[in-house]
């Protein structure tokens, strides 16, 4: 059977249209390695910082947060920095609680909010965490690579970055 020349027309148009929306196989094989590291990354790290500082990745990408803030940092205001999903938010702070590493405190001028401020037990374990997610980042991430390998990476992320973080829903825009 043979197509028309509006037919076959059609249907080059639809693969061109097709070509435009799908990405080139190189791309696809940029982002399943990004992909693929970035999740291995992550697993590796969150392991190396519960062994080494008896806390997981959620726990320490809160405490970072709080680092700078001595007066504290709103609930929701801590919920929308964090880099994790604010699923289980209250439950990883109620944990940070309970072991002494935050507290919970209620402003006198505004009796509404939370503050969550880190405890000087928080900081000494902040510290800690630091130096051997510092030494994981390097192990596993940095030594890897070139001076210019880390600019283009940087480069690169620095624009996904800009695309990509005002698209989270609940998150600081910026």
């Amino acid at each position: 059977m043979q197509l028309s020349i509006e037919e076959q027309l059609h249907s080059e148009l639809s693969q061109d249209e097709r070509s435009l929306s799908t990405p080139t196989p190189e791309r696809l094989t940029s982002w399943r390695l990004y992909f693929e590291s970035a999740l291995a990354l992550m697993s590796v790290l969150d392991a190396e910082l519960e062994r080494d500082a008896g806390i997981p990745m959620r726990s320490y990408d809160v405490l970072v947060h709080l680092e700078d803030a001595r007066d504290g940092v709103r609930m929701n205001e801590l919920a929308e920095r964090i880099l994790y999903s604010k699923s289980g938010f209250t439950r990883v702070v109620d944990r940070l609680e309970a072991e002494g590493l935050v507290r919970r405190v209620r402003p006198e001028n505004d009796r509404r909010s939370i503050l969550v401020v880190l405890t000087e037990q928080g900081r000494e374990l902040l510290e800690r965490a630091r130096a051997s997610h510092r030494r994981s980042i390097e192990q596993h991430f940095a030594r890897h690579l070139s001076d210019a390998d880390v600019k283009a990476l940087t480069r690169a992320l620095e624009k996904l970055s800009a695309h990509v973080r005002p698209l989270r829903p609940g998150r600081v825009r910026g």
